[in-house]
């Protein structure tokens, strides 16, 4: 059947024509924060539960040294397997970027591919940020052109991971504008990620990740050697976007064209949960700045939100510590009553503190329309308003639109390093730190992206 739009090509070219001698300064800039960002939290994810069973399951297998792995020591295994396990690394604590209009971690879906890729082909750290850029900009555009409507059932990162990591390692092969549409094409078909995982705290969610940068390194590379994939991979009739899509947005894959790149509004994890409780926890951060606040004396929270948290993030009774993360009343009251969250807050433990369940019990999450119609106008203003009633009658309320870490609320280079620091310290030391930040920050004039971890 013939389609009347070209996006899926249109948007190849143009991903084919990014190029790092013409980024800004603050283009390369925030694409090396992107990574710096992203080895951190995987450093420390690396010592997790999933990843343990990840490294378990790839210990019997046929292995040889090819890129390194982000953890202590820095193994080498095989391309597929680094790229596989540092997804799974740097996703698993929930603390990865993220990308608010397309709703999407691009970082966990691009960073892997391209230094796995990169260090077997010896690439530059310039050729690195042109690839993770370009990766950047294919998941973005295209998480956009599916989301909000999709996102009920579709874990957008999972489902536009292939073509982000596809991307990726197109650029870093040198595909040409052909063999990118095929890219796309055999990316797409692949394209897998369920939201059910959350009903039972499952280990899902990282394999969607992992799965994606296989995907994506596989469809590069069949396509440089002439496999061909649909053309309309993503514009078709029974191609991507409309599969996933009730209400799509074709336009997003192709509009905007050399006005900025999709990596320049990234936003960066301060707290170690989903995203969608974020402007929620800086109001309870701003409020606790402000008030000496007693747990005992809260009457009710009431936290007015847009539609899309409340679908994902309104859970009162979580059972698991992964069930928490996408808890607004446990991040809420454990904000409140532990004054932390950090990873190691979302324990069982955490979730069954008596204090913590019962200011939990007080919170009411509820979506309010005039929130949710300025999330659907802007899909970056993901705004939470919390009320807080007290015994002796006072009312407390707090408004975040964009949370300390949001691209229009964002990091510095000293809090990016920071967390940086406070992630990895415990697990490669201050003297290993210091010298990968160095590298990290002058990433662009290092020649060959193995120097990194020597």
């Amino acid at each position: 059947m013939e389609t009347t739009t070209q996006q899926t090509r249109c948007l190849a070219a143009y991903l084919c024509g990014m190029d790092v001698s013409k980024f800004s300064d603050h283009t390369v800039d925030i694409t090396k924060m992107c990574i710096e960002d992203f080895i951190g939290v995987a450093i420390a994810g690396s010592a997790k539960k999933e990843s343990g069973i990840w490294k378990e399951y790839y210990s019997g297998k046929l292995t040889a040294p090819q890129a390194s792995t982000f953890q202590p020591g820095f193994a080498q295994m095989t391309v597929e397997q680094a790229a596989a396990l540092n997804a799974v690394f740097g996703h698993v604590m929930d603390m990865d970027d993220v990308h608010n209009a397309s709703i999407t971690h691009l970082a966990v879906i691009t960073v892997p591919t391209a230094f796995a890729l990169g260090q077997q082909l010896g690439k530059s750290g310039k050729e690195i940020i042109e690839a993770v850029a370009a990766g950047y900009e294919a998941g973005a555009r295209i998480g956009e052109a599916i989301n909000p409507s999709s996102y009920k059932y579709w874990h957008t990162t999972g489902v536009v991971g292939a073509f982000a990591a596809g991307v990726t390692a197109a650029k870093l092969l040198g595909l040409d504008e052909e063999q990118m549409v095929n890219c796309l094409g055999s990316a797409g078909t692949q394209a897998a990620g369920l939201w059910e995982f959350l009903a039972s705290g499952s280990m899902s969610k990282v394999l969607h990740t992992a799965n994606a940068n296989l995907c994506g390194l596989r469809s590069a590379e069949l396509a440089k050697l002439g496999f061909t994939g649909a053309p309309t991979i993503l514009e078709g009739d029974r191609a991507f976007v409309n599969a996933l899509a009730p209400e799509p947005d074709l336009d997003s894959l192709t509009k905007g064209f050399n006005e900025g790149y999709r990596i320049e509004e990234n936003s960066f994890k301060p707290y170690a949960c989903c995203r969608h409780t974020h402007s929620a926890n800086y109001c309870i951060e701003k409020i606790l700045s402000a008030h000496a606040l007693d747990p005992e004396e809260i009457v009710s929270i009431t936290d007015d939100t847009y539609s899309t948290a409340v679908q994902t993030t309104n859970n009162p009774y979580p059972e698991n510590p992964y069930a928490a993360k996408f808890s607004l009343q446990f991040c809420i009251a454990a904000a409140i009553v532990l004054k932390d969250l950090s990873d190691r807050t979302f324990t069982v433990e955490n979730i069954n503190n008596p204090a913590v369940r019962a200011l939990m019990e007080k919170i009411k999450v509820k979506v309010n329309k005039e929130l949710d119609d300025e999330f659907k106008q802007d899909p970056n203003q993901w705004s939470h308003r919390l009320t807080i009633c007290l015994k002796n009658g006072e009312t407390i309320t707090e408004q975040v639109d964009y949370p300390i870490g949001d691209f229009k609320n964002p990091f510095d280079r000293e809090m990016a390093d920071r967390k940086f620091r406070l992630l990895t310290e415990d697990m490669i030391g201050e003297e290993g730190v210091t010298k990968l930040l160095d590298r990290l920050h002058r990433l662009e004039t290092i020649q060959d992206i193995n120097e990194i971890f020597n």
